[in-house]
């Protein structure tokens, strides 16, 4: 047993074996509080009905508007959850829509690239020359045939109407 001063003043007694202390010098005594015996099946029986009374009566306490109000929410719920199902279901089916249109675009390309190398591949550009100068008469052209332009940047040029004298680079 151990004793010692609180803030308060007063003197505190601690046991080691129990579990409660002496808080000045009034001295609490314990209570024996008898333990609660087995319910009999009439308790059991009763305690049940009383809860089927106030399930009842709270059942009986919804208002028409109040359970009016609950049925709108739910539909409005309901109707949230099929359109966010549609939207996802439109979703799924376009993104494989998009799946197989890229898919056959990279064949396209693939055929394409194809195509194109077969088609230079055949074309004899020595022939083609040969056959231009010598079939249809086709020469090089002059100096003052070659018109040079300023200013382009790029390798291709599209003339939209006639290039003055002044514009010309020599």
């Amino acid at each position: 047993m151990s004793t010692y001063r609180t803030r308060t003043g007063g003197y505190r007694t601690a046991y080691a074996n129990e579990s409660y202390y002496i808080d000045g010098n009034t001295v609490r005594k314990r209570e024996y509080v008898p333990r609660e015996t087995r319910r009999t099946r009439t308790d059991r029986h009763r305690g049940q009905e009383r809860h089927e009374k106030k399930t009842q009566v709270r059942v009986q306490t919804f208002s028409l508007g109040y359970i009016l109000f609950l049925i709108c929410m739910i539909l409005v719920l309901m109707g949230g959850c099929i359109y966010y199902l549609e939207l996802r279901n439109d979703l799924t089916r376009r993104q494989k829509e998009i799946t197989e249109l890229e898919s056959t675009l990279n064949t396209l390309r693939l055929k394409n690239d194809e195509e194109y190398d077969r088609i230079i591949g055949a074309v004899d550009m020595e022939m083609v020359k040969k056959t231009a100068m010598e079939d249809l008469g086709m020469t090089y052209p002059g100096a003052e045939q070659v018109v040079g332009i300023s200013g382009t940047g790029g390798d291709y040029v599209r003339q939209y109407k006639e290039i003055p004298k002044d514009e010309r680079k020599k």
